[in-house]
C-alpha cells in the first residue's frame, strides 16, 4: 500500500514537472503557483484504523501454505515408510507440488485483490480529506525523501482526518506522533 501511495505522490510530482517542461517547450515561461500540501503518517493510519483484509489475509495464507507443505511432506514420508514404489512416490510428489502451486496461486490472487481494495479505500479516504480541507496534494510524511522539512513546516497534518475517514479513532497523540516521526525521517 505504501508503495502505491508513494507511486501516486511521485506521479503527481512528475506530472507537475512534465507540465512545466511542456509549457517551456511551447515557448511559455513557467509560473510560480501556490500548492496547498497536506501530509499523513501511513503507519499511524494503519495502526489506528480497522484492519483491512490484506495484511491478515496474507499472514493466514502463509500459515496455510506452510501447513499444506508440512502435510504434503508427511504424506510423502509415510509413503516411503510404507515401502511404496518409487513410481508411486514420484506420482505423489508431483501431485503434492501441483496442489501446492494451485493453492499458492489462488492465495496470491486473493491477497492481491484484498491489497488493491485496501489501497483503493485509503486513496478514497485521502481524496475525501483533500477535498474537505481544500488541499491540492497529500503525501505520506514518511515517504518524502527530499524537501520533507519544508512539507512538514508548511503542510497540514491530516493524519487524524484520514484515520477518521477510514473509520478509525483519531487522537491528539496520533497527530503528535505523525509530526514527530515524519520530522525524524525527512530532515
Amino acid at each position: 500500500m505504501r508503495n502505491s501511495i508513494l507511486g501516486s505522490s511521485l506521479l503527481a510530482a512528475l506530472l507537475a514537472v512534465s507540465l512545466t517542461g511542456a509549457a517551456n517547450a511551447q515557448g511559455k515561461s513557467a509560473t510560480s503557483t501556490t500548492v496547498k500540501i497536506g501530509y499523513f503518517n501511513l503507519a499511524m493510519v494503519k495502526a489506528t484504523t480497522p484492519a483491512g483484509d490484506s495484511e491478515g489475509l496474507k499472514a493466514q495464507a502463509e500459515r496455510n501454505l506452510r501447513a499444506d507443505i508440512e502435510t504434503g511432506q508427511k504424506a510423502i514420508e509415510k509413503a516411503k515408510a510404507d515401502k511404496k514404489t518409487e513410481e508411486e512416490i514420484k506420482t505423489m510428489v508431483k501431485q503434492v507440488q501441483t496442489e501446492l502451486a494451485a493453492k499458492q496461486q489462488a492465495l496470491a490472487q486473493l491477497v492481491q485483490a484484498a491489497t488493491l481494495q485496501d489501497t483503493q479505500r485509503l486513496v478514497g479516504a485521502v481524496n475525501n480529506v483533500a477535498k474537505k480541507k481544500g488541499l491540492d496534494l497529500i503525501v505520506d510524511a514518511n515517504a518524502v525523501y527530499a524537501g520533507g522539512k519544508e512539507v512538514l513546516d508548511k503542510g497540514i497534518d491530516v493524519t487524524s482526518d484520514v484515520v477518521e475517514a477510514m473509520g478509525g479513532k483519531a487522537t491528539e497523540k496520533a497527530a503528535d506522533k505523525t509530526a514527530e516521526a515524519a520530522g525524524k525521517k525527512t530532515e
